[in-house]
């Protein structure tokens, strides 16, 4: 291995230029906890600065942005596929890591790279995507699979559905979760969180994510309506946590006429950490209904704070909670309905194996991958 002069890790850092989101969070909690901070330097390349929660990072000795110029920096997608291959070309890097399941188009023929592999919702779930997302990545992601040298799952559910799909062979695959940082978590609950925050002394529901088809937000408000019926003056109220993403306009006008109507659901569209962390702590019961997921950071974060959930029952949540959670098919919001007043009543405090999902063990493991994409490469 290279001991005098670090490797030069190109990566596709535009998650980190658009706010909080779980690939976001997932790229820059890797590159913090990555164990040989001397042994590499990432160079990020994005359209935008980075974003101001991730600023932390461009302290790092061993990070070095470089933002896109002109016409191919207005938009993402022209940035990655027509700006980025050019600058790459020119770019003196070891290995370049697509930290979205994607590697730009005409990558130099003696780069090799690595991805890391969110979910297959193209394939198993494309009618949840924008049309124009699902044509971009159905572009790029046989490409990117095929030339990729090793790929990095975000959970074994992931992996198996990606070997079926693309008949790979399993042993250039592995699998590296996501995690939480319990000492953060306890770091940010020590800060003072907003004023409404604070605010919020009842008991109430929890939901976290970008509300978006494939969360099935849809399918939670219609339980919400059913609970609303039954619970009478046991009715909590539902906190939505998460930024509007790409969302049927029905939707959106039946949710806002009824936070109108009966002020029992708020949405917070803009929350730090500080914020969502005391939301955690607070809530009675974590709700998660999505139809599909990769992995489910807010699941993870929920159980952090030993929190009870009621979870669709889809293979990559029982692979975080196994048998400490609710599992129910999303089927009938009536069911869920009467099953959320059956569970705000206990005070169970759930327990999970937190050390599996720890940031460390995917930083880890990521370099691990690394490792033996450029020990392959010297072998050559």
């Amino acid at each position: 291995m290279n001991l005098t002069k670090p490797y030069k890790i190109g990566l596709d850092a535009r998650p980190l230029s658009m706010g909080v989101t779980g690939i976001s969070r997932l790229i820059a909690e890797i590159i913090r906890y990555f164990p040989d901070k001397n042994k590499y330097q990432f160079i990020l390349f994005s359209h935008l600065p980075i974003h101001e929660a991730y600023e932390f990072l461009l302290k790092q000795e061993n990070i070095v942005f470089h933002q896109g110029k002109g016409f191919f920096a207005k938009k993402g997608g022209l940035f990655f596929n027509f700006q980025l291959p050019f600058i790459l070309g020119k770019s003196d890097l070891d290995l370049f890591w697509g930290s979205q399941q994607v590697i730009p188009p005409l990558l130099p023929r003696n780069l090799p790279s690595v991805l890391t592999y969110c979910d297959l919702v193209l394939y198993l779930f494309p009618g949840t995507m924008r049309k124009i997302a699902a044509f971009q990545q159905k572009i790029f992601q046989k490409y990117s699979v095929k030339k990729a040298k090793f790929i990095l799952c975000i959970s074994e559910q992931t992996r198996t559905d990606l070997l079926s799909k693309f008949l790979l062979d399993k042993s250039i695959t592995g699998i590296s979760y996501p995690g939480v940082d319990v000492q953060q978590i306890q770091d940010l609950l020590a800060k003072k969180p907003s004023e409404s925050i604070q605010n919020l002394n009842e008991p109430f529901l929890l939901s976290v994510s970008t509300v978006e088809p494939r969360k099935n937000y849809s399918f939670l408000l219609q339980t919400y309506s059913k609970y609303r019926e039954i619970a009478g003056v046991k009715k909590l109220k539902w906190v939505i946590v998460g930024k509007i993403g790409w969302e049927k306009q029905e939707f959106l006008k039946e949710i806002y006429s009824q936070i109108e109507k009966y002020g029992d659901i708020l949405w917070y569209t803009n929350t730090d950490d500080v914020d969502l962390h005391h939301l955690y702590k607070k809530c009675r019961l974590f709700l998660f209904a999505s139809i599909y997921e990769g992995f489910g950071i807010p699941l993870l974060e929920a159980l952090s704070h030993s929190k009870n959930c009621l979870v669709s029952d889809i293979p990559t949540f029982r692979e975080i909670g196994e048998d400490k959670i609710t599992y129910l098919p999303t089927t009938n919001p009536k069911v869920w309905a009467k099953k959320i007043l059956e569970l705000q009543d206990k005070n169970d405090i759930i327990k999970i194996d937190i050390n599996k999902f720890s940031w460390e063990n995917a930083a880890k493991t990521t370099q691990a991958s690394f490792d033996k994409v450029l020990n392959e490469k010297i072998s050559y």
